[in-house]
Order: structure tokens, then sequence, then C-alpha cells
């Protein structure tokens, strides 16, 4: 079990800040300049991160064809194959250009699964109350964390994984927003290797907390815990590779 406490003090443990990523997951979905979307997802894109994945799918259904057509490119950079099923639908799309970019990063998808055997499932939420999305979310900080080690093993592995703590203290002073994960490594025959377990907590000092903080806080706080419980695994795959 790794944990690990964020705190509302120091570069470290200090609040949450709008990095440019946080900056351009949100405007792919929510700017209201056509130009802003399209220029967010070409970002997004070429910063290659998995958890970016679940903006970029909500960007295909945009009413522009550029910004559905630019958030296939960008899906087919990150490489994430839990995005398929949303492209073979945009590679229906009416636009010719929105289908010819999601059958390209289709072919980039079927490229980089064949040559790695390293397969992240999609998430459980054992909480039964994760806001929408955070699933999505924790599948893409696992699949960030785990980069690299996809060409172990001669059968492959498979990560799964749930969320398995999600609860706010919101009498205390700070804040708390806790989150707890766990995730599970077999092989690709299915025979578990091993599972590991991560806990961080968000802290905000009670006059700077507004409810609307929240969402970020727990967002922060599974990527904290994903990263914990991932540092097992990598030292796992570390250790046993080719």
């Amino acid at each position: 079990m790794w944990t690990i406490v964020v705190g509302p003090e120091g570069q470290a443990r200090g609040p949450i800040r709008r990095d440019p990523f946080v900056v351009a997951t949100t405007a792919v979905v929510s700017d209201r300049s056509e130009k802003v979307r399209v220029q967010a997802a070409l970002v997004l894109g070429r910063a290659g991160d998995a958890r970016a994945v679940p903006f970029l799918i909500r960007a295909l259904s945009d009413p522009s064809p550029l910004v559905r057509a630019m958030a296939a490119k960008a899906l087919g950079h990150v490489g994430d194959t839990g995005a398929r099923p949303s492209l073979e639908v945009a590679a229906r799309d009416p636009n010719p250009i929105v289908r010819r970019h999601a059958g390209t990063a289709l072919e980039t998808l079927a490229e980089r699964q064949a040559a790695s055997p390293l397969v992240v499932q999609p998430m459980g939420d054992q909480t039964h109350k994760a806001p929408g999305g955070l699933r999505e979310l924790m599948r893409g900080f696992v699949a960030n964390e785990l980069r690299g080690f996809g060409k172990l093993g001669a059968g492959g592995y498979i990560v799964d994984g749930a969320i398995k703590t999600l609860s706010t203290s919101s009498l205390t002073d700070p804040v708390e927003v806790k989150c707890g994960v766990e995730l599970v490594l077999s092989t690709g025959g299915r025979a578990i290797v091993m599972m590991s377990s991560g806990e961080a907590i968000v802290q905000r000092g009670r006059r700077q907390f507004r409810p609307m903080m929240q969402p970020s806080m727990e967002i922060e706080a599974l990527r904290h815990a994903v990263r914990g419980a991932a540092e097992e695994l990598r030292q796992h795959l570390a250790a046993n590779g080719p």
C-alpha cells in the first residue's frame, strides 16, 4: 500500500493548479471558439498523455467537423486502444476529413496493439459513487504510468483495477478528499501475477475551499493513488523483463 498526502502548503503539497494539460482538456470540450478547441486537440495529441482520452472521445461528437477530425488525429497520436470503439464510429462520420483521420488513427492503434502485449482494461468502481468519467481517467492514468513496459513478456500482461475508496471530509480543516485504488497484474492467460494498492489524500484549507473544487481534488487524489499503486507494478515489470 502506497499512501501520499498532497497538502495545502509548499510546492509538492500545494493547492491544485490549472496546468496546461488541465487547460487543454477543458478547452477541447467546452471552449466556445472552434479555433481554440482545434488547438486544444492538437496540443493533447502532441502531449501523448493517455489521461486525455476521455476528453478527446467527447470531442469526437463536437458540432465542428474540424474539431472532430483533430480529436481523431490526437487519439491516434496518444495510441490508447480504449479509444478504438469511438474511433470506429468516427470512421463512419458524414465528413470525409473526419473519416480519414479516424481511419488513420485506427491503423495506428492496430499497429501499436500488435507490438505491445500490455493491455490496460477498463477500470471498475467498488464505491458505486465515483463521478462520471473518473473510471476512464483512472484507466488513462494507469496507461500513462506504465508507458514503456508494453513489450515485456512473451505472452503479454493485462492490468485490471478499480477505485476502492472515494470520500470527502468537508467539515475538517483542512478539507480532505481521499481516494484509494487497487491494480491487478495478470498474464495473457489471466493468471494473477500480483496486486497492488495506492491511496492519496488531497487537502485544501477550509477558508479557501469551494464545492466546485471537489471534482479537481478527486482527480488529483486519483492520479496520486494510481501513481503509488503503479510503482509496484513498474518494479515488477522492470525486474522481469526479457
